[in-house]
């Protein structure tokens, strides 16, 4: 079976990703230049019979860093983290109380899938979840806490692993008869210490790129990803406007969209001495 791939062309303020299973994608989506999984996100019906990802029996441990006052308080904050397997142990609840440009700042470990932080002064609060590094973050979720309240806050993760591709051009955007260099990186989706999602590289994987009319590949076609996952090749436009190239990846194919391609640069003129 293919492996289902993503390509994200992130270049300065321009971004396109594509994903395929075996062909080009015949729409790409547009979006930010993030990390986008290649697994498919998790059902909502998860059974509530599911077993958890680890098992504890220690209560859940809290550690605060702040540059703000946390407490003590009369309000309370807890709640549930829950994985594509059920209730997650060892997930990394991040609070934080704003006042102003002020933050006071708590790293919350669930244990069971529960996680609480008692005792805490009401105010304006964000919070996420997260497990490293496998369990990506949560949404964020934000909202002012009374005094006295008792408030719960659930979480849901999904799964961070997966192929995932990065791709950029220099320079941006390409211009006609302009060299260009494009580069792919491949690697497999983790989540760092912060929640942030990161790469681990794949080094000798064979990437073959099949350039659309109105593209020159001015170097071989298939290259092997380096010791950082990433392969280049040298191209130019022939033509202004906006394409794809097709691009395999081992055995999967997708697709990288290219910014559209400018007009060659103007032609310098000497004025006579």
């Amino acid at each position: 079976m293919r492996r289902i791939l993503c390509v994200v062309l992130a270049v300065v303020a321009v971004a396109a990703v594509a994903c395929s299973s075996g062909k080009p994608a015949a729409a790409p989506i547009t979006a930010p230049p993030t990390e986008v999984p290649t697994t498919t996100p998790p059902s909502s019906t998860t059974p509530s019979t599911a077993k958890p990802t680890t098992t504890s029996s220690t209560v859940p441990r809290t550690t605060v860093t702040t540059s703000l006052t946390l407490g003590p308080g009369n309000a309370y904050l807890s709640g549930s983290v829950n994985g594509p397997q059920g209730p997650v142990d060892g997930a990394t609840v991040h609070v934080e109380r704003i006042v102003g440009k002020a933050v006071a700042t708590a790293d919350v470990q669930s244990a069971g899938g529960q996680w609480q932080l008692p005792a805490v002064l009401g105010g304006s609060y964000r919070v996420r979840a997260f497990k490293s590094p496998d369990l990506a973050q949560s949404d964020v979720q934000t909202f002012f806490l009374a005094a006295n309240e008792r408030k719960v806050v659930d979480f849901t993760l999904t799964a961070a692993g997966g192929d995932r591709i990065t791709a950029a051009i220099n320079p941006s955007p390409p211009r006609v008869d302009q060299p260009s260099i494009l580069t792919v990186t491949v690697g497999v989706g983790r989540v760092d210490d912060q929640g942030r999602p990161a790469l681990t590289p794949r080094p000798n994987v064979l990437l073959t790129l099949n350039p659309a009319p109105g593209y020159a590949l001015d170097s071989p076609a298939q290259v092997l990803t380096d010791g950082n996952g990433a392969g280049s090749w040298r191209i130019r436009c022939l033509t202004e406007g906006t394409s794809s190239l097709s691009l395999q990846v081992g055995t999967g194919v997708t697709s990288v969209n290219l910014p559209s391609c400018g007009p060659a640069p103007a032609p310098t003129t000497t004025k006579p001495a």
